[in-house]
């Protein structure tokens, strides 16, 4: 995570001022320059600042000579440090440009790059802290980036991202409030107060009586026919508890027509069905799938008793018809079942560091030493190149002298000199000793050929070699679901892989073994190319998915802990080997059920894995001698490191409520009169 390239942002500098000079509309999504009112004018727009054309310029204060050549320092000055990727001095530079000259396109241009790309260096800094674990480091970063632009999106969402901040619950208690009102049902408007009743008659005379000494009138159905001669007394009582009473005792009920005149029938379920007014109502359930719309018709239709019931799965709506009291019930109950799941959200993280550290410390020294005639070497190389003597000799270069061992030494010294002809022996010589012949050398001194040299076999080496890798991957996965709902995640690519292959046809082979073989004249290749064909390979192919596959079930528990009933992992990937063709795959799986408390964190897995080897180069038995360490050490050591976590979240909560009112059993229905 490093920091814009000053050369890129340069580059775009440049672009930037051409599209400026041909007059062509650029808009920038830029910092709120109000933030920083030391450094910009109040003349500078915030948020996004747009060059205009040419021929609309915006019309700003003269500006002198003097201010426009001081412009043009600032602002050569802030291309200087930009180069020097110092955006913070580049920033302050270009903005005194465009306090100097608000009119130059170019400056303010330049300044909304930088700051823009300034912006985005502070989050990539602290996201880069916030993942070694430097928290307030983070926060200050964030802090001066939304100081330059508090609105811009790229800040906002990186604010608080480690405090993982759950998302706004969804008060449904006023949802309650917002059920649909019925409107149209006509209700009794009985004369206030309270009353107290004497009366006796028969039983419709005293309903007529009852439902006047309120203000209402009163009409029969054919229903009622039984007149039946009662005595009714009730001291001060309102019109519900009277008109209750007298309806248990003449087995009636009243079916408001106005406000205040009411129709008194006999209580049946034929004439309820009959005479009590309905409401209908259409439920709009968009999004449901066909069996769930059918459920919530049958309970309606089972449940609640209602006669006229209609769905419709594929435009989402049930229409209903019924009376009031049912309907706010059936509403009531709709509303706990869609409203009343909770959804959780799971934060997993996964963390993958791979070591590797690399240790190369010693020196190999010569297996092998030898003794070598120098004479016999010289004499072969000299005879073997015999041509290439002669033409030194004639162009000059070798003149030889009446010493043979003298001109010996000189033809070898030609010959190695010119790189024609070397010997292996010179590659290692340590030294020589002895002397064969003599002669008297240009410096006039008494020397001879070397005898014998003495060898190695090999070179020694040292070696001085540390290497260290560090790889580190983060894979963060988010997952959100409802309550007691299965839940799938699948990340990665489908790769194809090569398992077998089958041919068909008649093989080469076949027809070539026949191909002598003839009936009535015929070939038996040739009959058996016509009948099977040519032969062809066919592959049999497997896709393997490669990734992350996640499938789990998050059960909200009573205590508010969060079980995931299974949690099913997987990681699968490409190995580095293969076998007789067939890829070799790296594969982890976790199948767990585990109980998380909300908002913890729960370390699912860790697995570490460490590789020592050792390799020892050296003589035996010297090498463990004080002072005779001559031997090469390589030291290597591998490791890796897997760790996954999980938090939940609660992140909306479901409600159940129960409500209940006592229910008056009709004793009358089933008492003998």
């Amino acid at each position: 995570m490093s920091g814009p390239s000053h050369s890129r942002v340069s580059r775009l500098l440049l672009h930037v001022a051409a599209i400026a000079a041909f007059g062509i509309s650029v808009q920038l999504s830029t910092p709120a320059f109000a933030q920083d009112n030391a450094a910009v004018p109040a003349s500078v727009p915030a948020g996004v600042l747009a060059a205009r054309p040419a021929s609309v310029a915006t019309p700003h204060a003269a500006v002198s000579a003097h201010q426009a050549h001081e412009a043009d320092d600032a602002y050569l000055e802030g291309a200087k440090q930009l180069e020097k990727n110092d955006l913070v001095a580049a920033e302050k530079s270009f903005a005194r440009a465009v306090e100097l000259n608000p009119g130059k396109q170019e400056y303010v241009l330049s300044l909304a790059v930088v700051r823009e790309h300034r912006l985005t260096e502070l989050v990539q800094q602290a996201a880069k802290a916030r993942l070694l674990g430097d928290n307030t480091r983070a926060d200050e970063l964030l802090a001066e980036a939304r100081t330059l632009d508090p609105d811009n999106n790229i800040v906002t969402q990186h604010l608080g991202v480690d405090a993982s901040p759950l998302p706004t619950f969804i008060d449904t208690a006023n949802l309650r409030a917002n059920s649909p009102a019925f409107d149209g049902p006509i209700e009794f408007a009985p004369t206030p107060g309270i009353k107290s009743l004497h009366h006796t008659g028969g039983s419709q005379d005293i309903i007529r009586a009852v439902y006047k000494d309120f203000g209402i009138t009163v009409t029969f159905d054919s229903s009622v026919t039984a007149n039946q001669q009662l005595k009714f007394d009730l001291d001060d009582v309102d019109f519900a508890t009277a008109t209750h009473f007298l309806a248990q005792l003449t087995h009636t009920f009243a079916v408001p027509v106005q406000p205040n005149s009411a129709l008194i029938a006999k209580d049946s379920p034929e004439n309820r069905d009959r005479l009590a007014p309905l409401i209908e109502e259409t439920v709009y359930l968009p999004g449901l799938p066909a069996d769930v719309m059918t459920d919530m018709a049958n309970l309606a239709r089972n449940i609640f008793d209602l006669k006229q019931v209609t769905a419709s799965p594929t435009g989402g709506d049930i229409l209903l018809r019924g009376d009031e009291n049912t309907l706010r019930l059936l509403n009531a109950t709709y509303a706990d079942m869609l409203d009343g799941g909770s959804d959780v959200l799971l934060d997993i993280r996964m963390y993958e560091i791979d070591k590797t550290h690399l240790q190369n410390i010693g020196a190999s020294l010569p297996s092998s030493a030898g003794v070598f005639s120098v004479t016999a070497e010289l004499q072969t190389i000299v005879s073997q190149n015999q041509t290439l003597i002669n033409e030194a000799i004639s162009a000059g270069q070798l003149v030889l002298t009446n010493n043979y061992f003298e001109n010996l030494a000189l033809e070898a010294g030609v010959l190695l000199a010119s790189g024609a002809v070397t010997l292996p022996q010179y590659s290692n010589l340590l030294g020589v000793f002895g002397a064969l012949g003599s002669y008297t050398n240009a410096a006039g001194k008494v020397v001879g050929v070397p005898l014998a040299g003495l060898f190695l076999g090999s070179s020694s080496t040292f070696n001085l070699l540390l290497n260290s890798t560090d790889v580190r991957m983060l894979d963060e996965v988010q997952i959100r679901s409802g309550d007691n709902q299965p839940a799938n995640f699948r990340a990665g690519t489908r790769y194809p892989i090569t398992t077998s292959t089958y041919s068909s046809g008649i093989s080469s082979s076949l027809a070539a073994s026949v191909s002598n073989l003839k009936i009535n004249g015929t070939s038996v290749s040739s009959l058996l190319s016509q009948l099977g064909g040519t032969s062809t390979t066919v592959p049999q192919i497997q896709y393997e998915d490669l990734g992350i596959t996640i499938k789990v079930t998050p059960k909200i528990q009573r205590s508010g802990n969060v079980s995931l009933t299974p949690l099913d992992m997987k990681i699968e990937a490409l190995g580095s080997g293969s076998l007789n063709g067939i890829p070799v795959l790296n594969s982890r799986t976790l199948t767990s059920t585990i109980t998380i408390p909300v908002g913890q964190t729960a370390l699912l897995a860790s697995e570490i894995s460490r590789n020592e080897s050792r390799d020892i180069d050296g003589i035996p038995g010297l090498s463990e001698l004080p002072g005779f360490q001559g031997t090469d050490k390589d030291d290597e050591i591998d490791s890796g490191e897997l760790l996954i976590t999980i938090t939940p979240h609660v992140v909306r909560t479901g409600s159940m409520r129960i409500t209940s009112r006592r229910l008056a059993i009709d004793h009358a229905s089933t008492s003998t009169p």
